[in-house]
C-alpha cells in the first residue's frame, strides 16, 4: 500500500467534510434553509435529539424555516474527527457552542455534539444523516 496516496485519500476526506460542516454552519445562522437543505443527500435525514427529525430534503427545508435567526446567531464547530470514511462514505463526530447576541452582547445558548454520516456525491460531500445532541 502506498502511504502517501493513502495519506492524501485522507486528507482529502477530511476537508470534504469539513468544508461540508462549515457550509452548514454558515448557512444556519444566515437562515438560508435551502442552502442548508441541499448540504444533504436527497434522502438525507437532519435529527435534533429531543427536538425533531426531518427525513428528506422537502422536510430539511421546511423543518430549519422554523429555527430561522430573528437576531444574530454563530455556531462555532470545533474538535472535528472523521472517525470513519471509505472514499464514498464517512463518519465524523464534532463539538458545537452556539452563540446568540442580545442586548449585553454575545451569549453562549447551548453546547452540543454533531454527529454525522456523510456520503460523497461527484466530488461534493454531503449529509447523509446529521444528529445534533445538546448537552445539559
Amino acid at each position: 500500500m502506498n502511504t502517501s496516496i493513502e495519506a492524501r485519500t485522507a486528507a482529502d476526506v477530511a476537508a470534504g467534510v469539513q468544508a461540508a460542516i462549515a457550509a452548514y454552519a454558515h448557512a444556519l445562522d444566515a437562515g438560508r434553509t435551502d442552502d442548508i437543505a441541499g448540504l444533504f443527500q436527497p434522502d438525507g435525514v437532519a435529527e435534533i435529539t429531543g427536538v425533531a427529525t426531518f427525513e428528506g430534503r422537502d422536510a430539511i427545508r421546511d423543518g430549519y424555516a422554523a429555527f430561522a435567526p430573528t437576531r444574530p446567531q454563530l455556531h462555532l464547530v470545533a474538535n472535528t474527527v472523521v472517525t470513519s470514511w471509505t472514499e464514498d462514505e464517512a463518519t465524523a463526530i464534532s463539538d458545537l457552542a452556539f452563540f446568540q447576541r442580545g442586548e449585553s452582547g454575545w451569549a453562549v445558548q447551548v453546547a452540543g455534539r454533531y454527529d454525522d454520516t456523510l456520503r460523497r456525491h461527484d466530488t461534493t460531500w454531503r449529509f447523509q444523516r446529521r444528529v445534533t445532541t445538546f448537552l445539559p
